[in-house]
């Protein structure tokens, strides 16, 4: 079939704008204040405020074909999932379960990108040694079962020979087998535990937005040590082995948890609209998530959650900000969906699934 050149012009860019028109200002809003007030509905408690928003039918019919998944959490407590120091599997299973090659420009750089190798092996007061090898910066990630299981930059896994915070969005088909970008958050410990033979058999929700940020931008272990200790020094969780896990065990730290989730849980299931969420803290924008689906919104919010109200209960102001403030926020982001990428790449995460932008970090 022959085209003109201007007709073949036309097509093309109105394929670009098809495959674009997914996160932009005609599809997202942010939930209006007199509909909040109108339903009594209230997204503030604290030092923390969220502003949620909602997508359109059109935007929706953009991702109807993305499907289901497990989350992390539900992969680990039922057995899901295998996730290992890289030592601790046999050189025989590895070889039956090749490591996939990434594909994404996005994961193609966590893989590529240099990570201050001399910050990942100085493991500080630790007991070096133990019964499994294994690297800083890298676990085996293994999908063990007929699940398509979806891991969130920032979600906190517990065990191995120190506890680790994911650094990347990533899914996972069912029987695949990964390398897992990771950073430490347990400084004096390098040893295996409880005969856990290198394998994280726990989980910690989504650490706080201040650490997100550090393990998927600044790519340095020794900031993320900083923060996790202002954040267990601030909230009396000090513990031996320095690990940001031990909040769970602070007394006053899960009692503001628990008020502040008193307040947040379950908030949007009755709104199916609702894909993500701007959220504030004092006169500050801490960050913002969306994604490409109701239902994983939903399924993921009550431990993203756990990332805003960690990092209001640490770091958090009485809220000041405008809500002018924010929308001019949101506006940035979407107005320009051919230069969105590029921005999010400058200050936050993007992941792709079947060519769809299923998750979007603003920091």
């Amino acid at each position: 079939m022959y085209f003109k050149k201007p007709t073949l012009l036309f097509i093309l860019c109105f394929i670009s704008f098809i495959i674009n028109a997914q996160y932009n200002s005609d599809n997202l809003k942010i939930l209006e204040i007199d509909q909040q007030e109108n339903n009594n509905l209230n997204f503030s408690y604290e030092k923390l405020r969220l502003y949620p928003i909602v997508a359109n039918d059109a935007f929706f019919n953009e991702h109807k074909e993305i499907g289901e998944f497990t989350l992390l959490k539900d992969a680990i407590d039922q057995k899901k999932i295998l996730i290992t120091e890289t030592g601790a599997s046999s050189q025989n299973e590895r070889e039956s379960a090749p490591i996939r090659e990434v594909n994404t420009e996005r994961e193609a750089n966590h893989q590529t990108e240099s990570y201050n190798i001399q910050n990942q092996q100085i493991i500080q007061g630790s007991n070096i040694g133990g019964d499994v090898s294994g690297r800083v910066n890298t676990l085996i990630a293994n999908n063990i079962s007929t699940d398509t299981i979806f891991i969130m930059a920032g979600e906190v896994v517990k065990g191995g020979k120190q506890d680790r915070v994911i650094a990347q969005d990533v899914v996972l088909a069912p029987g695949e087998k990964i390398d897992l970008n990771a950073f430490c958050v347990e400084k004096n410990r390098w040893v295996t535990k409880n005969e856990n033979q290198g394998a994280f058999t726990g989980y910690y929700n989504v650490t706080s937005m201040d650490i997100r940020k550090t393990v998927t931008e600044e790519k340095n272990q020794s900031e993320v040590w900083k923060k996790v200790d202002k954040h267990t020094s601030k909230n009396k969780a000090s513990s031996a082995t320095s690990t940001y896990t031990n909040l769970e065990n602070s007394e006053d730290y899960q009692k503001d948890i628990k008020n502040y989730m008193d307040k947040f849980n379950n908030l949007f299931d009755a709104n199916n609209k609702v894909i993500g969420f701007i959220a504030v803290t004092g006169d500050e924008i801490i960050g913002c998530d969306l994604f490409a689906t109701h239902e994983l919104f939903i399924s993921s919010y009550e431990n993203l959650i756990h990332s805003y109200i960690g990092h209001a209960i640490t770091n958090g102001s009485k809220i000041s900000i405008s809500s002018e403030k924010v929308y001019t926020y949101l506006n940035n982001i979407l107005k320009d969906e051919n230069k969105q990428e590029e921005k999010i790449e400058k200050n936050g995460t993007l992941y792709k699934w079947k060519n769809k932008k299923l998750h979007i970090t603003l920091y």
